[in-house]
């Protein structure tokens, strides 16, 4: 197994890293043979050949009309978002079903703010899990000192899982990049969820951020997911015990004046 599925974040996807030593054909196949027991609506993926695209039909219309997630041959990006379909396939129909609410009310063309929130999560996001709230505030206040250098034990603790499939793919190509994502933040009443396996874990998350989606809890508008840094996380990045490095890297920046997130969901 390739060093990459031993690290985070790819080591949430360590199981599906003999995918990436198949063909073409052969993933494909074997994604499907794990769709038909996993995703909602009898959903599959097919290749995004010149046949299915003479539909006519978006990504997200061919979803709602067919059932069919497009994706294009030997495309990374498709590829890591099929994974998060199967993952959190709850929260990417969550997802898809805002996505094409919106394109029911205003066609393929346009955008409303509730899709392009969606947009950020499905792209970009992340997913916080911690039963500690105060840590929840320190971020959403873009506290990155506080938590990563007065707090650093506490927030190692909390949880972070990536939904936005070209975090992955970025994380890939471009490691040395300073990405962020979005963020949904869970708060868990107790500390009970750390006895879960990652599976059951995973799980009990997807249903809980299907439900914030579904709801508008999160996700409703642009501004109201706060960011995170991918080097915010201690795990995936050494320099982040550095107050220099905090201080002038430029992806942790202030939080803008005035800004209200979303509150986190409930676990």
């Amino acid at each position: 197994m390739h060093e990459r599925w031993q690290s985070p974040p790819f080591d949430q996807l360590a199981g599906y890293a003999p995918l990436f030593e198949l063909s073409w054909d052969e993933a494909l196949a074997e994604l499907n043979r794990l769709a038909a027991s996993r995703l909602p609506r009898g959903l599959s993926f097919a290749e995004q050949d010149l046949a299915l695209a003479g539909d006519g039909m978006s990504y997200e219309q061919r979803i709602g009309a067919r059932g069919l997630i497009a994706m294009r041959r030997d495309s990374l990006h498709d590829l890591y978002g099929a994974l998060m379909w199967l993952q959190w396939p709850q929260s990417k129909w969550a997802i898809h079903q805002g996505q094409w609410a919106g394109i029911q009310a205003v066609g393929p063309k346009q955008r409303t703010r509730h899709q392009q929130a969606l947009t950020h999560i499905d792209e970009a996001g992340t997913v916080v899990l911690s039963e500690d709230r105060t840590l929840i505030k320190a971020l959403q206040n873009h506290d990155w000192s506080g938590l990563l250098i007065e707090r650093r034990d506490d927030w190692a603790r909390a949880e972070v899982w990536v939904i936005g499939h070209a975090l992955f793919e970025l994380r890939q190509t471009r490691p040395y990049d300073l990405q962020a994502g979005k963020v949904i933040a869970v708060l868990a009443g107790d500390s009970s969820w750390r006895d879960l396996d990652s599976p059951r874990r995973l799980a009990l998350l997807d249903r809980c951020v299907a439900a914030g989606i579904g709801s508008g809890r999160a996700a409703a508008d642009p501004k109201d997911q706060s960011t995170l840094p991918l080097a915010a996380v201690p795990a995936w990045e050494p320099r982040s015990a550095d107050p220099g490095f905090i201080a002038s890297a430029p992806c942790f920046r202030p939080k803008p004046a005035g800004r209200v997130y979303a509150g986190p969901l409930r676990l």
